[in-house]
């Protein structure tokens, strides 16, 4: 069995039903991520991949513009012949795509699905889960410029609605603005719902507005500001590679520190659980990995890795938890609660659900046949049929995309004669065909470091 089909589409859904005109104000929203920027569309681009066998795997991730336009014929090269059971070459293939300066970790989402289908599994039966359900958190994704009567209302809302917590974001210098900010926000919501807040320090964005940076000293203040609200967490209140100073601050504080979701390495996250940086450890498996393996292998390995010390510290505290970052599409949102679903019920948290404004449900799994609905006890049920469990409306796809690249064999073939010449091709030709060779023989294994 091997790859011998890969197309790649670029899609912009848009924050309303059809997009908009020309002149027209779209629906948008303020994501605090980005400071002075107003999201209109959701954006990203869709990889599928098909075996000869019939198969078909998918992935995808957010864009900000035509920054893959260019990605095809790489994943032509790349990919094409490849056995989709071959994790490790997929790790290595991802390995090679960063050589050259490219993060493709979220690549490795159409392989596993495809091995979920081959094997008959759901994505979370083959990494050894249990499945289930999860119940989600409403997150929100702006800071409402800190207006307290406005986060109440939110807030509010989202506990008449049955969410067992909300997220809220901060942004901003102002110590005390951003303490009443939270407070107005548990009062609203009362002690029994969990509230959470990100501060969006971990990866800054200057390109409209400056982010206002904090450093360790702000940080620990706020956090100690806001131990009187009993947040479930502090999330990326640092930059996520200052490693250390989250782990100063998380000794400062009895508010558990949360990040890492853009983190791009296991070797990341090893050193953040050794140096103790973090309680509560959020890789989004569509962002995180592309330097020695995909996102899906580096969180598998990190889940893992968070029940061993958890297990060896049983009793003696300083005990950690997985709670995925969610806010990509609806593919990273399915792949999160095949992740979730590793865990034994007892031991999850409750996982990212975005809502803001106009991004809706409705709009980032539009593309996302049955979306992703509540069941009448507010829980989300983690898919069941193999690989990731869900099924493209192609509709959607077509009526707000367009394909960009389609690779075949063939096609491959052809742009390697046109690129290198015809003597260099059959030379490639030939060293190819004997590495795919091998990786036909491969047999499924699960990923583990260094990959």
């Amino acid at each position: 069995m091997k790859i011998n089909r890969i197309e790649l589409y670029s899609v912009k859904i848009p924050l309303q039903e059809n997009k908009p005109g020309f002149f027209a104000q779209p629906n948008y929203f303020n994501p605090s991520w980005i400071p002075g920027f107003r999201q209109s569309e959701m954006r990203f681009y869709l990889l599928k991949l098909a075996t000869d066998a019939g198969q078909e795997g998918i992935a995808a991730i957010p864009a900000m513009g035509s920054e893959r336009k260019g990605l095809g014929p790489l994943l032509g090269n790349y990919l094409m012949g490849i056995n989709p059971l071959d994790i490790k070459l997929v790790n290595q293939r991802i390995q090679e795509f960063s050589y050259i300066g490219m993060r493709n970790g979220w690549i490795d989402a159409a392989f596993w699905d495809l091995v979920g289908k081959i094997r008959g599994e759901p994505l979370w039966q083959v990494l050894g889960g249990t499945g289930g359900y999860v119940y989600p958190y409403l997150s929100t994704g702006s800071t409402h410029g800190h207006d307290q009567s406005r986060i109440a209302e939110v807030a509010g809302r989202a506990a008449e609605d049955g969410y067992r917590g909300i997220k809220i974001r901060v942004k901003g210098i102002a110590i005390d603005e951003m303490t009443d900010f939270v407070g107005a926000a548990r009062e609203a919501v009362g002690s029994q719902v969990n509230l959470m807040v990100d501060a969006n320090q971990g990866w800054p964005v200057d390109l409209l507005d400056e982010t206002p940076r904090w450093d360790i000293d702000l940080a620990a203040k706020f956090a100690q500001g806001v131990e009187v609200f009993n947040l479930k967490w502090l999330e990326e209140p640092l930059n996520r590679g200052n490693f250390e100073g989250l782990a100063e601050l998380r000794k400062s504080t009895t508010t558990p520190i949360a990040g890492g979701e853009l983190n791009s390495s296991w070797r990341d996250f090893r050193a953040m659980l050794e140096m103790g940086s973090l309680d509560v450890y959020q890789p989004d498996a569509v962002m995180a990995g592309g330097t020695y393996a995909g996102g899906v292998s580096v969180v598998y390995w990190l889940v893992q890795e968070i029940q061993r010390r958890n297990h060896q510290a049983a009793g003696e505290g300083g005990m950690v938890r997985f709670c995925p970052h969610t806010w990509t599409t609806g593919l990273g949102f399915a792949l999160s609660l095949h992740l979730v679903g590793l865990l034994p019920q007892q031991e999850r948290s409750l996982i990212e659900y975005p809502l803001e404004g106009h991004w809706t449900p409705e709009v980032w799994a539009r593309f996302i046949k049955g979306g992703f609905p509540r069941d009448g006890d507010g829980r989300i049920n983690i898919p069941e049929a193999p690989g990731l469990g869900v099924e493209i409306d192609w509709d959607v796809i077509r009526k707000f995309g367009k394909r960009i690249y389609r690779g075949t064999p063939a096609s491959v073939a052809s742009h390697a004669v046109r690129d290198r010449g015809l003597k260099q091709a059959m030379y490639l030709k030939e060293k190819k065909a004997a590495q795919l060779g091998r990786s036909a023989q491969a047999s499924f294994e699960m990923p583990a470091p260094p990959f």
